[in-house]
């Protein structure tokens, strides 16, 4: 179903997204929204997802070691998955 509504530019170049639409996407203070400017001048905004480590639990590669998985084997693969991701990161930045 499309969603459609109008908000003011303030002086300083803010925008209050109405809560209609806060509550459609599902963000709350502090969320990050993606800007995307089209050369046609279409404008889009996508929130951009973080989540937490422990929503992604299953997500997570964990070596598989033939021993019951410890505390230090689990921080040894989130600074492995947080190493690749910054990588990532930095490459699509240089683009």
């Amino acid at each position: 179903m499309s969603y459609k509504i109008d908000a003011t530019l303030t002086s300083k170049g803010q925008v209050t997204v109405p809560a209609g639409i806060r509550e459609r996407l599902g963000i709350k203070p502090g969320d990050h929204l993606r800007f995307h400017l089209a050369d046609s001048g279409r404008l889009t905004v996508t929130p951009i997802r973080r989540r937490s480590i422990f929503e992604r639990i299953d997500e997570l590669k964990l070596p598989s070691i033939g021993r019951p998985t410890t505390r230090e084997d689990i921080a040894v693969a989130i600074d492995r998955e947080v190493t690749e991701r910054q990588a990532r990161a930095r490459q699509r930045r240089r683009r």
